[in-house]
């Protein structure tokens, strides 16, 4: 049903119509027969205090049904978390956000419970110190509840969502799949809840990136208005508009600020973080990018030139480096670095070390599971994919893997003989972004991005947007923040990201306002 290999894809969704507004995702409508078969809803009341302010809100967890268009049959169950602050009856719709991580295949506990919700594990706030317990949940004083609804979003496979049958599984294990089923599950929960008049908002981390833009092209063609799209650690999601060369080369500012971090680089470039980047980013943008388009025909001075910057930036000696590609990949330069006190850098937080970034962390997520069982009272059987690992015939002892089953057929592939980008994702993305905002000029997007990503790159979006034609450029908005990849796990990018986001809630918002008034 969901899965296809054609460069643009169709998803069937029946529009409803608008009806009166409730004020909480408790009041459904009425069930169906069909509904009350597959449906298991629960919903709890809290509170949060945030600040001076008291948020008392209601949690509403459960599963929704996605079904076969064609048929009606129920070919999967998504499992969602969603906070409703409450209001009376008078106010105005409050802005609703559905978020999701990526992998593919990762449940939603990070963006939930370390992110955004209106609770989060407590931390010592400092990845790069040594861990706290981890052993209770907390007041998030970052939560963007105080802004909007929040939905937090289990694709198929992970969490608690599962396909109803094992050869089901096929149609969400794929970019497109997955894209068609998450925007029906977005059709399904305005539908069920009646929230047809919030203004809507998708937010995505890393792979889940991909699927918030292509959630958006896919509301937007059946007419469902998207607000807004924030896009985090994972690019802009608009295609390949940036070489092979040039996606390399931007890599060295994300680089030269690692090197930074451990104090590798020359004396002159060891002082001030700022204007060290802005030096590597010129380098890259200037001399290494062009270099690097035209390797095979450089002298051989001029490959000794480009070696020894790429030296300089990176905090490594040039007999390290390959002469002959000009190129240095991240696993390379994640063994590299840290060399001389035999450890590897971290791939999702480049001040940690890759050991102490995989350790398990047994407490977290025995008091996450007792978060979604006790305090929001869902009560299942069924083992959180993500955290705990059930029963999977002829598996031979193997845990369940979505991300190892996944089928990238967002679109057509490579031209034979082209080498896969070292630092790109599979297959590259679709321009799903540039697509939505061109099927509504009034859609915004928020892109953010870690300075210690070793899968991103701050100077690498600013150049693919810069690459976007004017009136889809005008509507995208990048920040860079001093963590890695889940960079709200640093208090202080934390707080700055829920500044920047809570500003573009609060101006799309008014913009789609104003613009609703002047029609």
């Amino acid at each position: 049903m969901f899965s296809g290999a054609h460069h643009k894809f169709t998803l069937t969704l029946a529009l409803l119509c608008l009806t009166t507004a409730v004020h909480s995702f408790a009041q459904e409508r009425p069930k169906t027969a069909a509904d009350q078969s597959t449906d298991q809803i629960v919903t709890t009341h809290h509170q949060a205090r945030v600040g001076q302010r008291l948020l008392k809100y209601t949690a509403t967890a459960g599963l929704l049904p996605i079904r076969n268009n064609e048929t009606g049959e129920i070919h999967g169950n998504m499992f969602f978390v969603a906070y409703a602050l409450d209001r009376s009856p008078a106010e105005a719709r409050r802005p609703l956000m559905f978020l999701w991580n990526g992998g593919p295949g990762a449940n939603a506990t990070l963006v939930h419970l370390s992110g955004f919700g209106p609770k989060r594990v407590k931390s010592n706030d400092d990845p790069t110190a040594p861990r706290d317990c981890e052993c209770e949940i907390e007041d998030n004083q970052t939560t963007w509840l105080d802004q909007a609804d929040l939905v937090f979003v289990d694709p198929i496979g992970t969490g608690f969502s599962r396909p109803t049958r094992a050869e089901y599984g096929a149609e969400f294990y794929s970019t497109l799949g997955d894209i068609a089923s998450v925007a029906e599950f977005v059709r399904v929960f305005l539908t069920r809840f009646d929230a047809w008049d919030a203004p809507l908002f998708l937010a995505g981390e890393s792979y889940g990136t991909w699927r918030a833009a292509g959630v958006a092209e896919a509301l937007e063609q059946k007419n469902i208005n998207v607000a807004g799209v924030i896009l985090i650690s994972g690019g802009v999601a608009a295609g390949n508009l940036v070489s092979d060369d040039m996606r390399a080369a931007l890599f060295v500012p994300t680089r030269a600020a690692t090197a930074f971090y451990y104090k590798k680089l020359s004396p002159d470039l060891q002082n001030d973080l700022n204007g060290t980047l802005q030096k590597a980013q010129t380098w890259a943008l200037k001399e290494y990018g062009p270099a690097l388009a035209k390797r095979d025909t450089l002298t051989d001075a001029e490959r000794q030139a480009i070696l020894g910057q790429l030296a300089r930036f990176t905090g490594l000696d040039s007999s390290l480096l390959d002469a002959k590609t000009l190129i240095l990949p991240r696993q390379q330069f994640a063994e590299s670095l840290l060399r001389d006190r035999k450890q590897t850098l971290a791939r999702f937080d480049t001040r940690l070390s890759a050991a102490a970034e995989s350790s398990a962390r047994p407490a977290r997520n025995l008091l996450i599971l007792k978060y979604l069982r006790n305090t929001l009272q869902f009560q299942t059987d069924l083992p959180y994919q993500g955290i705990e690992d059930g029963f999977l015939p002829n598996s031979g002892g193997r845990p369940f893997s979505v991300g190892n089953r996944w089928n990238y057929n967002q679109g057509p592939p490579p031209p034979a003989g082209t080498p896969p980008s070292t630092d790109a994702p599979p297959g590259g993305s679709q321009p799903w972004l540039t697509r939505a905002i061109k099927l509504d000029p009034s859609l915004r997007a928020f892109v953010a991005a870690g300075l210690y990503d070793s899968l991103n790159s701050c100077p690498l979006n600013d150049y693919v947007i810069d690459q976007l034609e004017p009136a889809v450029k005008r509507n995208i908005t990048a920040r860079c923040y001093e963590g890695g990849h889940m960079m709200y796990e640093s208090r202080g990018a934390r707080q700055q990201l829920k500044q920047d986001v809570s500003k573009f809630l609060q101006e799309t918002v008014a913009a789609g306002r104003q613009s609703s008034a002047g029609q």
